[in-house]
Formats: structure tokens, sequence, C-alpha cells
């Protein structure tokens, strides 16, 4: 049985939410081999979709808001552009730090122009230059005067500048992906990408008003979308590691961190963007949903593939050494790599495997941290009940973060690269501690965000209504690596610790 406010349906699950299901079946729907290039730059395009569907719609809305001449709520509008063409400029320059197809036979090409929702977008910029051109023939909008005379305290001049960079952004992200080759044959652009899937997870759920909703979503589609490729990758680079084939497993890595970069743009419009009024008139419609509810990235990544990685790797390390001290073992054996990587190959191996772990431990911790700042912003504190039901929204995301700290299983390679151990040390933070003391603005604003908050949801704390439901979600099962998918003969070594004798 679904729920509904005034403003539409009310998710029961993340998966519902996010429209997890309509993603994955619109790539079943056109099959491509896991960690394949063609599988990879396919993702990119896919989430390039879900962006230019996002700037359809904020262009499409802005052009409303200057037509009515509600200048600063288009600025908004624009403001949220500007985040997703940041967006697109990550996601565009994705192609060009994997380089996948390499020496591979060029079969297709993939060409940005050919997006249908590129063609949507273009539309919706012509309709908003329209618009501001009406206003400035009319004498409403003075852009020289603006451009002249005004800072970003003018709505005016905000929007204007906004515009000029959202312009130069489309020519950086639009050149990038002009041609994108493919090592198989496109039938179309369309059915390749299935640009049909990536609409309908865009628009499955909207809501009346003008709300955030859709670009909420979009952000969160996006990552989704990434992750898949990401935990494939990863999960070959376990299997590769295991089977003394360092070299394949190195590559996989590489191409997971590249791709993580997409989702961590994906953070920063949100952050940005979404202020406590905007989350508020979505707050109710996202349910008894949580970002923890991804399986994709809280648990198949965070959980499952994170620790598998480093098992996988410390297993190598030991393999053949007897040793009553693993940890120091292994701590040694990455520390003489690092410190003489060209000693030979099976230290430079090492060392390289190494750094793409760290490169991957720093971008989940990174997530992690500017996660904390929606919860910080839209819900603040004094036991602001989350949707799901714990009793305090921020603290419950901050234990979640720091209990992963504490039990970080590649803590011992931060400790053989002398990086911080949140464990051991007790590092002066001045302004850190002054942020968190009752005197200062940050605390202030933390518990007027809270009680604003309480007060215009009432049966989320007091767990009413559609909240008075227990959450429906339950984690999924692990996300097991077998050996079982190895597909070729071994012909590497193991990453030896006696590399660093």
């Amino acid at each position: 049985m679904s729920y509904y406010n005034e403003r539409g349906v009310i998710a029961e699950q993340y998966s519902e939410l996010q429209a997890i299901s309509v993603l994955d079946e619109a790539r079943r729907s056109y099959p491509l081999a896991p960690t394949s290039p063609e599988s990879t730059i396919r993702a990119i395009f896919q989430a390039v979709e879900i962006a230019l569907l996002n700037l359809e719609d904020l262009l499409s809305r802005a052009a409303v808001d200057v037509q009515q001449r509600r200048f600063g709520r288009a600025a908004v509008k624009m403001s949220w552009a500007r985040g997703f063409h940041q967006v697109m400029v990550h996601l565009s320059l994705l192609p060009h730090q994997l380089g996948l197809v390499g020496d591979s036979e060029v079969a297709g090409m993939l060409k940005v122009s050919d997006s249908p929702a590129l063609r949507a977008y273009s539309q919706a910029l012509r309709r908003f230059d329209f618009a501001i051109s009406q206003c400035a023939n009319s004498s409403e909008l003075q852009i020289e005067k603006s451009l002249a005379e005004e800072s970003l305290d003018s709505n005016e001049l905000r929007l204007l500048h906004l515009t000029r960079i959202c312009s130069h952004e489309t020519t950086v992200w639009e050149r990038n992906l002009a041609t994108v080759h493919v090592p198989v044959e496109v039938p179309s652009y369309e059915k390749f990408v299935v640009t049909g899937g990536m609409r309908d997870a865009v628009y499955d759920r909207v809501l009346e008003g003008d709300t955030f909703f859709t670009q909420f979503r979009g952000l969160h589609q996006i990552p989704e979308i990434l992750c898949v490729e990401i935990n494939d990758r990863i999960e070959r680079a376990i299997v590769e590691i295991g089977a003394s084939r360092p070299h394949a497993a190195y590559k996989h890595l590489r191409y997971a961190n590249i791709l993580s970069d997409g989702i961590l743009a994906s953070l920063p419009p949100m952050t940005d963007n979404l202020v406590t009024s905007d989350y508020h008139n979505i707050r109710e419609n996202l349910g008894l949903t949580s970002g923890s509810h991804s399986v994709n990235l809280h648990f198949h990544l965070f959980r499952d593939l994170y620790q598998q990685l480093w098992d996988a790797l410390a297993d190598s390390i030991v393999r053949g050494h007897a040793s009553d001290d693993r940890i120091g073992l292994i701590e040694t054996a990455i520390r003489h790599a690092a410190q003489d990587p060209d000693r030979d190959g099976d230290a430079f191996l090492l060392n390289l495997l190494a750094n793409e772990c760290l490169q991957l431990r720093s971008f989940i911790a990174t997530w992690r941290d500017e996660h904390l700042q929606l919860p910080r912003n839209n819900l603040g504190s004094n036991r602001t009940r989350s949707l799901t039901g714990s009793l305090d929204a921020i603290k419950a995301v901050k234990g979640m973060r720091d209990a992963a700290r504490a039990k970080d299983p590649m803590q011992p390679l931060a400790n053989a690269r002398r990086l911080l151990d949140d464990r051991a040390t007790q590092a002066s933070r001045p302004i850190t501690e002054y942020l968190q003391n009752a005197d200062s603005l940050d605390t202030r604003l933390a518990d007027a965000t809270g009680s604003v908050t309480q007060q215009r949801f009432h049966d989320v704390q007091a767990r009413l209504g559609v909240f008075a439901k227990e959450c429906p979600f339950s984690p999924p099962p692990r996300r097991v690596v077998s050996s079982d998918k190895i597909s070729e003969p071994s012909t590497g070594c193991p990453v030896r610790s006696g590399s660093a004798k």
C-alpha cells in the first residue's frame, strides 16, 4: 500500500526512491560484459544522460521564473545547474583518464550530440536565453548596469554570472564527449546507452510544486550507476590478486579509482544548494529511507569489497612467509616497497597496489565526511530523529563514520605510510573544538535547524502515521568474491613480502 501527501507518493524503500530497479533493468536490456571497456564507457554515458535530463529540468523551470520576473528563484536553479555542469565536466574527463580502448580495434563510437537528453537540454537553454533577452529588451533586466555596478548580493547579477559560468562549462564537457570510441558495435546512441531507461529513472516519480526532488534523486542515481562498475572492477581486482596477477589487479583498481571521482563530484551540488527549507519541502516524500540503504555503496563497496580487497592484498604479501607478527610483516613489506619501489618487480607492483588501495580508502573516507553535511544542514541537532527512526540523525551518521575509521582494515597500510591513525593520536584540533562549543555560531545553527525540523515534522519525531511503521529495509547478503570467477591461467607472481628484504 502506497502513501501520498499533497506533493505526491511517499517512498517506502531507498531502491524505490532512487529507481534502482529501473537502472538495473536498463543495464539488463542491453547486456555488456562486466569490467569490459564498453560496459564502463556505457555507464559514464548513462550518468551523463541523468545529468543532462536534470539540466533540462532546471533550465526549463528557470526560464519560467525569468518570464515571471522571479530572478532570485531563477538564480537558485542556475546554482543547481552550475553544480550539474561541474558533475558533467568530471564525467566528461573519465573516458580521457581511463583510456580504455587503447590498442583495441575500434568498432563503434558514442557522440554526445546524438543524445536525446542533450537535444532536450539545448531546447531548454534556448528558451531560457530567449526569456532573458525579453527581459533585457524591455529594460526589466539591465544587463550592462548589473555587470558594471552589482555584486553577488543582487539576484540579477548572480543569475547572469552563473549563466556565463555554466555556458563555459558546457563547452568543456561537450568537447570532451564529442566522440568517444568503443571497442564494440554501437547500433545507435539510444540503444547502446538505453536512453529511454535513463529518462524513466529520472521521471518515474515526480512531485507537485517547485522542488528539487528530481535533482536530489539525480545526484544519488549518478553514483549508483558508477558504483556498479566500480564494484565489478574491485571484485575483479580481488580475484586477480588471489590468482597472482598483480598487473591485472592494478589495472582494475586504477579504473575503479578514476570512476570514483564521478561519485564524489555528485556530493557538492547537494551540500551547496540543498538548503534546509528546500529539503523540508521534499522530506516527507523520502519516506522510510536512508542513504545508508544503498546496496551498491554502503554494503557492497564499503562493507564487503573494501575488506576483501585488503584481505587479498595482505594474504598475497604474507604468502609463503611464516611469522608470528602478520601485521608487522605486512607493514614492513609495504614500507620497504615504498622506500625503494624500483628494487625489483615485486616491490614495484606492491607499491602500485598499495597506492591504489590508499586512494580507494581516501575516496570512501571523503564520501563519509561529505555525506555528513546533509543531516547537518537539513536536520540539525538536539536529538532530531532520522526518517528511519534513529534517535539523533547527526550522531547516527557520525557514529557510522567513526566506527568505520575505528575498524578500518586498511589501517596497517596507512601505518606503513606514516599516515594518521585516528585511534592512536590525540593531536590538538583547536578550531574543531571551538566549533563544537556552545559559543560557536555552528552550534547555534545546528540547534536552530533541529528546532525547525522537529516542529515541522512532528510525525517523524513522534513516529506517527507513515513513520510509525517499522523500516522495511534489511541489509543484503554479503557480496563474497569467489575464486571461481578466475577465467585465465595464472601467468604472474604473488606480491611477495620477500621484496622487502
